[in-house]
């Protein structure tokens, strides 16, 4: 072979291999929850602030859905959900006014509305808000782990129902924010156990 043959093999040979290479793919990001091995896909979410508790925390209840129930607002204000699908909620306790600190907020049943926990939480499958029928459970036990990026909220969940059985998830983005101060408390039906 030539001097000439020899870089010219070599570039040809690093550029197939760099060309063959895949591009860095961008992660999609999977909300969901897992309760007793069956998976339930998440897509949207919004906070109800209903102001200081007492001389506690923070009362800013967690809401998270698929996509195939639907926030119906009056005033500014959530009114009522439609469609069927999963939900999870919570109600939780916090020392800012207006958004989560960044922590582990655990469950206490004790209600007492300190900082950094939650007293009650449900998770449901199936529920048709028409028919008011699907499954519901309260959940009894864990944590619910939170960090936040601006207006954006990530959220890790670890959690134990009335039954024993774990529910687990994961959020990634934003949440509506509805501020009721003491106004009213949350006129959502869920369907009756």
């Amino acid at each position: 072979m030539t001097k000439f043959t020899k870089p010219f093999i070599a570039i040809l040979l690093l550029s197939l291999f760099v060309s063959g290479c895949k591009k860095d793919e961008k992660k999609t990001v999977k909300n969901y929850f897992n309760y007793n091995g069956t998976e339930y896909i998440l897509t949207q979410g919004f906070l109800e602030n209903y102001g200081k508790y007492g001389d506690q925390g923070y009362n800013i209840d967690l809401t998270l859905l698929s996509s195939d129930l639907k926030i119906n607002e009056s005033n500014g204000e959530v009114d009522s959900l439609s469609g069927t699908g999963h939900a999870l909620i919570f109600e939780i306790f916090t020392s800012l006014p207006n958004k989560y600190d960044i922590k582990d907020y655990l469950y206490d049943a004790s209600e007492s509305g300190a900082d950094g926990t939650f007293d009650w939480g449900m998770v449901g499958m199936n529920l048709d808000f028409s028919n008011e029928t699907g499954l519901t459970f309260d959940i009894t036990g864990g944590k619910v782990s939170v960090t936040s990026n601006g207006t954006e909220y990530e959220i890790t969940l670890n959690c134990t129902d009335e039954k024993g059985k774990t529910v687990t998830g994961y959020y990634k983005g934003s949440l509506k924010y509805y501020d009721y101060g003491k106004k009213k408390k949350s006129v959502l039906k869920f369907p009756a156990k």
